[in-house]
């Protein structure tokens, strides 16, 4: 399930990046289309775009937080070398010098 869940997620971002993409607001790469008023009708696609980024937003973040609810009790902290060597006692910071008499 994680798997599919997480395949989910993938293609729902990379569908909401394109159609962020794709919007006329900004100038973006919706001027690339034909700002898409032949392809959606005499109204353009901005109801369509909007419509569709809304979905993709709520999928991605629904999965988003599927995620992460899923993964909260895989994920195991590793060590690092460093640690690892502090608690064995071979890491010490160097002595301090003393210049004194």
């Amino acid at each position: 399930m994680y798997g599919a869940l997480l395949t989910i997620h993938i293609i729902a971002s990379l569908f909401l990046i394109f159609v962020i993409l794709i919007q006329q607001k900004g100038g973006g790469l919706g001027s690339m289309f034909g700002g898409g008023q032949s392809v959606f009708g005499g109204r353009g696609a901005n109801p369509f775009l909007t419509k569709t980024t809304v979905v993709l937003f709520t999928v991605f973040i629904a999965t988003s937080f599927s995620l992460v609810f899923m993964t909260k009790g895989r994920v195991v902290r590793k060590e690092s070398a460093i640690e690892k060597a502090v608690k064995k006692g071979e890491f010490a910071p160097p002595p301090i010098p003393y210049e004194g008499e």
